[in-house]
């Protein structure tokens, strides 16, 4: 699973628990979200007080809505005491029942934890259980589609996602065609962010290292 680098600071008790388990961490800068399971799957986690805070700042709306663009699955995590959080901030429950209620309907899939070990056992859980949907839908199409291969192959671009890949192949026709004018991807998809934007453009435009570095000394998705 693949997690952002600021997640990677902050939540360190849950990625320490998330090795534990076996699952192996690649730390990267995600445009979307905070944990990154499969092409299709991702994760959004807020500790209960930021959940709050989110609220009234309007962040979480926003948070949620790149989400549901991005990802045929997204999952927000609310971890901890989330009613003594309400407590402790002054905000009316019916505000946040609300809130929850539009995360639901706007296509967010909401899961409860007590800690970052429940945390991590809970994106073990996804990516074990996306592996299999995987192998299961691999034993049915055996080899697979080229309409399969066409959307796992844009999908894999930063802040492209199945739901914005197949966008691209419906508007250009072809993976070919699309990446020859992906310049123009900000005005033809919605949500795309000038950086996503810029790494696309790195990715695709920077001479590749056989040493595994990036020139000028950086990671490209760093």
């Amino acid at each position: 699973m693949v997690v952002d680098s600021r997640e990677y600071v902050t939540g360190q008790a849950v990625v320490k628990a998330v090795k534990g388990l076996g699952c192996e961490v690649v730390v990267s800068t995600l445009a979307v979200g905070d944990y990154v399971i499969s092409s299709d799957v991702a994760v959004e986690r807020k500790r209960a007080m930021d959940f709050i805070n989110s609220i009234i700042d309007g962040r979480l709306f926003q948070q949620a809505s790149e989400l549901v663009e991005a990802y045929q699955e997204p999952y927000v995590v609310i971890e901890g005491d989330l009613w003594g959080a309400i407590k402790v901030r002054g905000i009316s429950e019916n505000s946040v029942m609300g809130a929850l209620v539009r995360l639901a309907r706007g296509g967010v899939r909401l899961l409860w934890s007590r800690d970052e070990e429940d945390t991590a056992y809970l994106l073990y859980s996804l990516s074990t259980s996306s592996r299999g949907l995987v192998k299961v839908m691999g034993n049915k199409r055996k080899a697979g589609s080229i309409r399969d291969a066409q959307v796992s192959l844009l999908s894999s671009l930063p802040g492209i996602g199945v739901k914005r890949a197949i966008k691209l192949l419906k508007i250009y026709g072809t993976p070919l065609n699309a990446l020859v004018n992906f310049r123009q991807w900000r005005f033809k998809v919605s949500g795309l962010t000038p950086s996503n934007a810029a790494l696309i453009r790195r990715i695709l435009e920077t001479k590749f290292n056989d040493e595994g570095q990036d020139q000028q000394g950086d990671s490209a998705l760093g």
